[in-house]
C-alpha cells in the first residue's frame, strides 16, 4: 500500500472514532448551520468549526479529514476543490476527465493550474500529453467554472487562442491569468491580450529551452499586450514578465516603466545581465527610468529581479539611483546583493534570496555590511562558492551567520563539493542563529559523500531546536541538476530531565525539556544507476534495547 495513502487512512480512522456522523443533516442547508454529532449524544461539532479547522490545514490534511465520512466530505468539498493544481500530464488527464464526468464540481473551483508535459518533473520525467486535448477539455468545462478567478497555464507552449477566448467570456470573475511561452513565436493578435481589469498577469519564457547564445536579441512584445496592461488593467497587483531560458529567448519588457499601478505589490522582471558591449541591461531607456518606476510604486512588497551573468561575474556595483523615500514597504527581495545594498529602507526587508549567482569569499566583505543593515531579516536563501581546496571554513561561515542573527529560515546552497568536514563545521556554527527553525542545504554531490539522512542527523544533533531540515544533492548531469532531495520533519516532546518521556509526551509534573524524539522522512531522487525512487519512513531518536545497538543509536521505523 502506498505510504501516503495508508498514513491518510490511519488519520481518517482516528477522525472517524472522534466523529460519529448521523445519516443526514437536518435543518437549513447553510454550512454555517450544519453540525456533526459526536459519539456522545450531547456533544456537537458545528460544521463551521470543521470548516474553520480545515482552513488551517495543508491540502493533504484536508483530504485526510474528508475521509472521515461521506458527510464530512460533502461539507469539505468546496474547500477541497477551491484550488486545483494539476502538476503532471497524468494528473491533467485523470482530473480533467473526472471533472468532465462531474461538471458540478467545477462550481467550487476558484484557482486552476495545469502543468501538462511538466518540464520540471523530477525524478521521473513527465509522460507526454497532447496539450491541445488539455486546452479542449478546459474549454468544455469553462461554462461550469462560474467562479474561477485564477487560471495558470504551464505547458510546453502557450495554448490555442480559443482557450483564452472561452475563459474570458465564460468566467466573469477571472482576474488572475498566468501563461508561459515556449519556442513558438508569440501571436501578436492573441486573445490572451484581450482581458481587462486583471489584478495579476504573468508571461514567462519557461525553463529548459536550452540555447547557447550569450547575447540573444530581445523580443519585442505585442502592442496589444501593452495596451492591455497599461490602459485596461489599472488595478494590477502582480506583474511578471520574465525569461527563465535567457540563452534562448529574452522578452523586451521596457515599456512596463510607462505604467502606473497604485495597487502593485509584486513585481518580477528579467532576465537582466550583460549586453554585447558589457553594459548592464535595464528596463526603460536607462537605469534612472527604472528607478523612477520603482519610486512611483511604494506599494511594492515583493520584488524579484532575475539576473543571468552566464560565463562572467557580476560587476561590483549596480547603481539604483533611488530616492530616500522609495520602496518603504518592501518585504521580499530576490536578486543580487549589489542592488540590495542600494535599497533605501533595509529595515523593512524580511526575506532575501541571493541565489542568482554564487557568492565568492572575496565578496564576503561587501555582502556582510549589506546583511547587517537588514535588521528585520528572518529568511535568507544564499548561494556561496567554496573551492574544494579550502581547509578552514570557520571564518567564512561565522562572518556570514553573524551578519544575520535573527534568521528563522536559512537555505545554504553550495553547488561545489561539500563534504562532511565543511558540513560539520557549518552545522556546529548554526548555534549563532538562536531563532533558526528551518535549515535547508543544497550541496554538490560526490559518490563518497554521506547519505542525506546522515547529513540531516548531524544537523539535528548539533541544532536540536530545529523543526525541519531539507537536504538536496546538486549534480550538473542530472535532470534539473538535482540528484536527490530529502525533507526531515523533527518531532519534539517534553522529556523529564532524568531522560524519560512524561505522560503523553508532555511531562508528568517533573522538570522537563523539549527535545527531538523522532524524524518523519520523505526522500526521493535517482540511484547510482539512474533509477528513480521515493521513500517515506520515520527515525526514532530515542531507541532502547538491542535494536539501538544494531542501528548505531538510530531505530528506523518504516511505514512504506
Amino acid at each position: 500500500m502506498d505510504g501516503a495513502a495508508s498514513s491518510g487512512r490511519r488519520k481518517a480512522l482516528r477522525l472517524k472514532s472522534l466523529l460519529a456522523v448521523p445519516g443526514s443533516f437536518t435543518g437549513p442547508t447553510s454550512t454555517k448551520q450544519q453540525s456533526i454529532v459526536c459519539s456522545s449524544p450531547t456533544s456537537i461539532v458545528p460544521g463551521d468549526v470543521i470548516l474553520a479547522v480545515a482552513d488551517l490545514l495543508a491540502p493533504s490534511d484536508v483530504l485526510n479529514l474528508s475521509l472521515a465520512s461521506t458527510k464530512v466530505r460533502a461539507l469539505l468539498t468546496p474547500t477541497l476543490y477551491a484550488t486545483v493544481v494539476l502538476k503532471s500530464s497524468r494528473q491533467c488527464r485523470i482530473a480533467l476527465k473526472a471533472l468532465s464526468d462531474s461538471p458540478r464540481l467545477c462550481a467550487h473551483i476558484r484557482k486552476l493550474a495545469v502543468r501538462p508535459n511538466y518540464y520540471l518533473a523530477w525524478p521521473k520525467p513527465d509522460e507526454p500529453l497532447d496539450e491541445d486535448w488539455v486546452a479542449k477539455a478546459i474549454i468544455d468545462l469553462a461554462p461550469h467554472l462560474k467562479y474561477l478567478h485564477t487560471f495558470d497555464w504551464d505547458g510546453l507552449e502557450m495554448p490555442d487562442d480559443d482557450l483564452w477566448t472561452v475563459l474570458r467570456t465564460s468566467c466573469p470573475d477571472l482576474k488572475t491569468v498566468y501563461s508561459n511561452v515556449g519556442c513558438r513565436p508569440l501571436n501578436a493578435e492573441s486573445t490572451l491580450f484581450s482581458f481587462s481589469n486583471l489584478t495579476s498577469f504573468s508571461l514567462i519564457v519557461r525553463h529548459g529551452l536550452g540555447g547557447l547564445d550569450l547575447f540573444p536579441p530581445t523580443e519585442e512584445l505585442p502592442d496589444r499586450l501593452w495596451d492591455m496592461l497599461l490602459k485596461r488593467c489599472p488595478d494590477l497587483e502582480e506583474i511578471t514578465l520574465c525569461s527563465f531560458s535567457s540563452s534562448a529567448r529574452l522578452l523586451a519588457f521596457d515599456r512596463i516603466t510607462a505604467g502606473r499601478f497604485p495597487k502593485l505589490h509584486t513585481l518580477t522582471l528579467g532576465s537582466f545581465g550583460y549586453t554585447s558591449d558589457f553594459t548592464i541591461s535595464y528596463p526603460g531607456s536607462d537605469s534612472s527610468t527604472f528607478s523612477d518606476f520603482l519610486a512611483n510604486h511604494d506599494s511594492l512588497k515583493h520584488i524579484r529581479l532575475s539576473w543571468n551573468f552566464k560565463r562572467w561575474v557580476s560587476p561590483e556595483t549596480i547603481p539604483m539611483h533611488l530616492p530616500p523615500t522609495a520602496l518603504s514597504n518592501l518585504q521580499t527581495y530576490i536578486g543580487i546583493y549589489q542592488q540590495l545594498s542600494e535599497l533605501p529602507h533595509p529595515e523593512s526587508i524580511e526575506t532575501v534570496d541571493l541565489t542568482c549567482e554564487p557568492i565568492y569569499e572575496i565578496r564576503l566583505r561587501d555582502i556582510t555590511p549589506v546583511l547587517n543593515r537588514l535588521t528585520s531579516l528572518t529568511t535568507l536563501d544564499i548561494w556561496v562558492y567554496i573551492p574544494n581546496t579550502t581547509n578552514d571554513y570557520t571564518t567564512f561561515f561565522m562572518t556570514l551567520l553573524q551578519a544575520c542573527p535573527k534568521l528563522t529560515e536559512l537555505h545554504f546552497m553550495c553547488t561545489t563539493g561539500f563534504t562532511s568536514k565543511p558540513l560539520k563545521r557549518l552545522s556546529s556554527l548554526l548555534s549563532l542563529l538562536p531563532d533558526l527553525k528551518t535549515f535547508s542545504l543544497t550541496k554538490g554531490h560526490k559518490y563518497r559523500d554521506e547519505t542525506m539522512l546522515q547529513s540531516a542527523l548531524q544537523i539535528v544533533k548539533d541544532n536540536p531546536r530545529l523543526t525541519q531540515v531539507n537536504v538536496r544533492w546538486a549534480r550538473e548531469t542530472c535532470p534539473n541538476h538535482l540528484k536527490q532531495e530529502g525533507t526531515y520533519d523533527i518531532v519534539h516532546s517534553n522529556v523529564n530531565l532524568d531522560g524519560d518521556l512524561g505522560e503523553g509526551g508532555h511531562g508528568n509534573g517533573q522538570a522537563t525539556k523539549n527535545v527531538p524524539t523522532s524524524i518523519n522522512v520523505f526522500e526521493r531522487g535517482l540511484t547510482v544507476v539512474g533509477k528513480s525512487f521515493t521513500r517515506q519512513y520515520s527515525v526514532n531518536l530515542r531507541p532502547k534495547g538491542k535494536l539501538a545497538t544494531l542501528k548505531r543509536g538510530v531505530m528506523v521505523q518504516r511505514y512504506r
